[in-house]
């Protein structure tokens, strides 16, 4: 699920808790790497501005060799070992402020396993290589992307319309 997805639907379904950008941002986190990758990408001109909206996951996987930090980074930032700590800590009376992050955080992990086919994410990183091959991939042909994106793309549709409407009527009160 591209990452933005990840961030809406967050949004979506915690929008109500007083906590809902903590929930959003940790949605986000594990592919933040990526912002930063694309970004030192356009300023070592290894791909222009006018070349983003065709930036798919194929293509940044081509660069993926070049730093092998993104791959580590992203390596970490989808390990359910690494996210499991940080929910210990989470629990900790001194740093509870962090549960509706971490909650977000587990929340892409769980979506990553529904939506990567053969480019599964390492989830048991750093003690294993294992991953979990969903049948249902968001940007792979062969594994129903097409019919996936169709899918997600009406749901969040609705989505932002129901929140628009939302908003509206809120906006008349």
């Amino acid at each position: 699920m591209y990452t933005w997805h990840h961030g809406l639907w967050m949004y979506f379904f915690s929008r109500r808790h007083p906590d809902v950008w903590q929930f959003v941002a940790g949605s986000m986190a594990p592919d933040y790497i990526y912002v930063i990758f694309v970004a030192i990408m356009l300023l070592k001109g290894q791909i222009a501005w006018y070349e983003l909206p065709k930036l798919n996951p194929t293509v940044l996987m081509s660069f993926l060799p070049l730093y092998p930090w993104v791959v580590k980074v992203d390596l970490i930032g989808h390990s359910v070992v690494i996210w499991s700590v940080a929910l210990m800590l989470a629990l900790l009376p001194g740093i509870r402020k962090m549960q509706a992050f971490v909650i977000g955080w587990g929340s892409h992990l769980l979506l990553d396993e529904l939506t990567h086919a053969a480019h599964a994410n390492f989830f048991l990183y750093p003690l294993s290589l294992f991953s979990v091959h969903s049948p249902v991939s968001y940007w792979e042909p062969g594994y129903f992307a097409r019919e996936f994106k169709l899918v997600n793309g009406i749901l969040l549709g609705l989505a932002l319309i129901y929140l628009a409407g939302h908003w509206w009527k809120k906006r008349r009160q």
